[in-house]
């Protein structure tokens, strides 16, 4: 779902933690496989991966003071030095309370094969951090994951789908969570010793433990996205909003895209563009349970470009899409522009921020409003002949 930048550029991706949504922080010169949007548009850090019920009413309760928290999960980027041969930091993803960063491998012989990537996350959780790590426990078990202990007192752990390879790891140093996901992608002393760099830079290299102890008897289940329990992306699952998902094209270039959705409830994070866009969404008569968010995207990270699509259902579209442009995109900030043009047969306004970054481009029908982020126009326009 939708990270946020500094005002007044907004990116259309996901939320990196249950109960936050970030800004982005990227150098154009970095190595790697570019933004952590591109690499998975929904989730960074566990969209390949098992992700657990939300637990986002623990998230920052208890400390009064985090700022010390949130400059140490800031600031808890891995040494590039102390990664594996080959490796490297991709990009970095910053959000009001931590960090996502991809670390990716080395390029592969094979001509078509993609190079690995480990996503590796730290969030400050204040003195609720050992009752996010548990609840964390709590929803991996209830939705039918393998648990296994990396460390005796249980402050360590994997979460692992063996149907898909997958694992994450999650862990705790003091007021910190860590979670470093891989898709079976890298080789397990190379994930042993990106997992390490991570909790070093957390301050306590040891925090994650080892190889795993012992498996708990919870069945092996299904995945699905952190913070997203009523997501469209489980295997068999219902999607939460089906009409919503049908308006979104499933494929460009000849490349399959993943479509999920959820409510802004689940989404949302107490980030101020969120709540903006929660008052005025409150303010049309409606909530946020009711206001539906759904995403289209590449998960191979071959597309550039990100589609959000939000439907309050019953809306006036007009001010559902005034609402969405003024708070979401800050499309009234100083600078920015609001142009309408004419793109694969529809008409959608053009955000533009003046500045060499992506673009906004928005089109709303019906109850629903569409924002499409790319820097390519000619795929804006093969998008927009699929919208519904």
């Amino acid at each position: 779902m939708p990270t946020r930048r500094t005002s007044p550029r907004r990116t259309a991706t996901r939320p990196n933690t249950a109960s936050s949504v970030g800004y982005h922080v990227e150098d154009d010169d970095e190595p790697g496989p570019g933004r952590l949007a591109a690499a998975a548009p929904w989730l960074a850090l566990l969209s390949l991966v098992l992700a657990v019920a939300a637990i986002a009413f623990v998230a920052l309760r208890g400390g009064s003071d985090l700022t010390p928290c949130r400059s140490a999960a800031w600031a808890a980027v891995p040494d590039a030095k102390a990664l594996p041969a080959g490796w490297m930091i991709g990009s970095t993803d910053l959000n009001a309370n931590g960090l996502t960063v991809s670390i990716v491998g080395p390029t592969p012989a094979e001509e078509d094969a993609q190079s690995p990537v480990v996503y590796a996350s730290v969030t400050c959780y204040g003195n609720g951090a050992g009752t996010a790590l548990a609840e964390n426990r709590k929803g991996a078990e209830a939705a039918g994951a393998t648990i296994t202990d990396r460390t005796t007192n249980g402050e360590a752990y994997d979460v692992a789908n063996p149907s898909t390879g997958s694992r994450t790891t999650l862990f705790r140093v003091g007021d910190l969570v860590g979670q470093v996901a891989d898709a079976g992608s890298a080789a397990p002393d190379e994930l042993a010793s990106i997992t390490k760099a991570v909790a070093a830079a957390m301050g306590n290299e040891t925090a994650a433990g080892s190889d795993p102890i012992a498996p708990t008897d919870a069945a092996v289940g299904s995945e699905e996205p952190l913070g997203s329990a009523s997501g469209s992306d489980e295997p068999g699952a219902s999607p939460f909003a089906p009409e919503l998902e049908a308006v979104l094209p499933t494929e460009l270039k000849d490349t399959p895209l993943t479509i999920q959705s959820d409510s802004a409830a689940e989404i949302f994070g107490d980030d101020p563009g969120s709540r903006a866009l929660g008052a005025r969404i409150r303010a049309l008569g409606g909530t946020l349970e009711k206001l539906q968010v759904a995403q289209a995207y590449d998960d191979t990270g071959a597309i550039e470009a990100s589609i959000v699509a939000f439907r309050l259902p019953g809306a006036d579209l007009p001010k559902l899409q005034a609402a969405i442009e003024e708070t979401w995109l800050s499309a009234g900030d100083d600078g920015v522009t609001s142009t309408p043009v004419s793109l694969g047969g529809k008409t959608l306004t053009k955000i533009d921020y003046g500045d060499e970054g992506t673009t906004e481009y928005v089109y709303g029908k019906s109850d629903y409003v569409v924002v499409i982020e790319t820097s390519d126009e000619s795929l804006v326009a093969e998008i927009a002949t699929k919208l519904q």
